[in-house]
């Protein structure tokens, strides 16, 4: 969940009531944009100057990808998932427009889309970068309101009619990071690379760790597993605490920044909860068995702000992916940007 500043204890916050999903059709994949009331957002933050660079590539990009779309035909129908779950991941992208979204999603459809998943990109408000996205056998476009934060906008998709029962596998992500980016030795592909770090005992994956207030698995991308996303979506209740008190997991229409970061907290501590364990891919985490236990002793906070990590910046090497709109490190990252258009890596390629 996106913070403007580097984070600080949150209090405590009146629980929002769970969302009830408008009663629309199932869609299958593919299908013409779909309409879902309701919505996740993105807090923006400026970009930094030091991407100018980089913006202006992607405008070039944007114009050749909605040329090649135009001139390319586009297929009117195709047959959705089978009723039995799919060992396929479900991959969902929620979007929100501000510049930086829209470099980041601009990378994205060229370096990290493949034909071994299922993609739903949920479109938070009116933004022309729809057309920018392919119209394949493997994607769907969810177009909605602006309202609920990424996480309930992710709850939103994956119950309307059960949808998430279809999958077993997902990862849920947002426009705030860019990536993937792996080195030029890498053959793996980048969603397994997070969804393989899912066992039976691991039920939660992500790019990070934040111990502040309470260690968590930031939310910018998580994977997790069907176990973990029912977790998510239908927390089990606490016999030690009323009715109004109960965490309600993603699954709710986050209208306030305080409680949409509550959720993405204490999400993680749904999973601890259950007898489960949450992995984040940054280094530091693997270094000690005791990184969750620090954070109860102080441990460090957030590591996505200019040299908090440990006094330096996680490397995108580590995390596949980057977040891009805090001025980390901004010369590598239009750097690794440029290389990696520069070499035309493509996940279609390795996945």
């Amino acid at each position: 969940m996106e913070q403007l500043q580097p984070a600080s204890p949150v209090p405590a916050v009146a629980k929002e009531a769970p969302k009830v999903n408008p009663s629309i059709p199932k869609p299958p994949l593919p299908s013409e944009a779909s309409n879902i009331q309701g919505g996740g957002a993105h807090v923006a933050v400026p970009d930094s100057k030091k991407e100018a660079a980089v913006e202006e590539s992607a405008k070039a990009k944007e114009a050749a990808a909605a040329s090649t779309k135009a001139a390319t035909p586009q297929p009117t129908s195709a047959k959705g998932p089978s009723a039995s779950p799919t060992d396929r991941p479900l991959i969902l992208y929620a979007y929100s427009e501000t510049p930086n979204a829209r470099t980041n999603l601009i990378f994205f459809l060229a370096h990290g889309l493949h034909q071994n998943a299922d993609f739903v990109f949920v479109m938070n408000g009116k933004s022309s970068a729809t057309a920018l996205i392919p119209n394949k056998s493997n994607i769907r476009i969810v177009q909605r309101e602006n309202d609920c934060y990424d996480l309930g906008a992710y709850a939103e998709v994956l119950t309307t009619d059960d949808f998430y029962k279809a999958y077993q596998r997902y990862i849920l992500m947002n426009a705030s990071i860019r990536g993937p980016f792996l080195p030029a030795w890498a053959s793996g592909c980048w969603s397994d690379m997070y969804l393989g770090k899912i066992t039976d005992k691991v039920k939660l994956v992500g790019m990070t760790g934040n111990c502040q207030p309470i260690f968590h698995v930031q939310s910018m991308i998580w994977a997790t597993d069907r176990t973990g996303i029912e977790l998510l979506l239908h927390p089990p209740a606490d016999p030690k605490l009323p009715a109004d008190k109960q965490e309600v997991g993603i699954n709710s229409c986050f209208h306030t920044w305080e409680t949409a970061v509550h959720a993405e907290i204490y999400a993680t501590q749904i999973i601890l909860s259950a007898g489960y364990e949450a992995s984040v891919m940054m280094s530091a985490f693997h270094a000690k068995k005791t990184f969750v236990q620090d954070c109860d002793k102080g441990g460090n906070g957030d590591a996505l702000w200019n040299g908090k990590y440990y006094g330096t910046n996680v490397h995108p090497y580590e995390t596949v992916f980057m977040k891009s709109n805090r001025d980390i490190d901004p010369i590598l990252m239009t750097r690794l940007t440029e290389w990696t258009d520069g070499g035309g890596y493509s996940s279609y390629d390795h996945c």
